[in-house]
């Protein structure tokens, strides 16, 4: 089942020409937050809808997120996952 599942996957990717977007989103500064970013990122753009991708607007156009933005997705993380533990 699942080699199925990948095998169609590769078909449908090997006949398909993708269009890369580049889009000016927050740049990382320290080296461990690399998550984060990433959470952050996918958040905004689950949100937002793929459009915010082609405005440059991802992050608000902030150049880097702040503190209190990366502790947003850390206690969001952490009160996520408390749901699974506490049950």
């Amino acid at each position: 089942m699942i080699y199925f599942l990948i095998f169609r996957a590769l078909a449908l990717y090997a006949t398909q020409s993708i269009n890369w977007v580049k889009s000016k989103c927050p740049n990382l500064t320290g080296g461990t937050e690399c998550g984060y970013y990433v959470l952050k990122f996918m958040k905004e753009v689950v949100e937002e809808g793929i459009e915010i991708l082609a405005n440059d607007n991802v992050g608000e156009g902030k150049v880097v997120y702040t503190d209190g933005d990366i502790d947003g997705i850390r206690e969001g993380c952490s009160s996520y996952g408390a749901t699974f533990v506490f049950k």
